[in-house]
């Protein structure tokens, strides 16, 4: 038995009707899934999938906490995940994913959801996964600002000679245009 076999819901032999499944997506589940976003979590999925005729309406609750590194200083970092996605899954004779939409071929058993998963949690987080101004690893602020040349912006405000000269010569471009 595979460790995410336990995301997987099987189908054929379900009877129209209202069925409910709890998951729990903690650091074993992100390592295996092994996605680039989120490495450590503690998410709570509560599914609740209704089947009509052929078709299945999945409607997924998902809530907790998942662990990205701050773009802006590489610490770790909490992100609350509160969301509500739905997911449509209908049988054809190829299996398609269209987003929203799963058609899975007619001899399908069984759907695995540890990446639909995976994804609904990593469709939660920001663009930019950084700290709240301030709360950034101090050091690693200081060698960002270091590095980056702001400091060289702020010796130039005060008057005094920027580190490196070169920079005048590319203003003297932006000026002339």
């Amino acid at each position: 038995m595979g460790k995410l076999d336990s995301y997987k819901i099987e189908l054929k032999g379900l009877s129209d009707g209202v069925y409910e499944y709890d998951f729990h997506l903690d650091d074993n589940f992100f390592s295996e899934v092994n996605g680039p976003e989120v490495q450590k979590g503690d998410v709570n999925v509560h599914l609740s999938l209704r089947k009509v005729e052929e078709s299945f309406k999945l409607d997924f609750s998902l809530s907790g906490v998942v662990i990205v590194p701050c773009d802006r200083c590489l610490d770790d970092m909490e992100y609350c995940i509160d969301s509500e996605t739905e997911l449509t899954i209908k049988y054809g004779t190829d299996t398609v994913d269209e987003g929203d939409k799963l058609i899975i071929a007619e001899g399908s058993n069984e759907v695995d959801l540890s990446w639909y998963l995976y994804e609904f949690v990593a469709l939660e987080l920001p663009l930019q996964h950084t700290h709240p101004e301030g709360e950034c690893n101090a050091e690693m602020n200081s060698l960002l600002q270091q590095h980056s040349g702001m400091l060289d912006d702020e010796a130039e405000s005060e008057g005094s000679e920027p580190v490196d000269s070169r920079w005048n010569e590319l203003k003297k471009l932006i000026d002339n245009n």
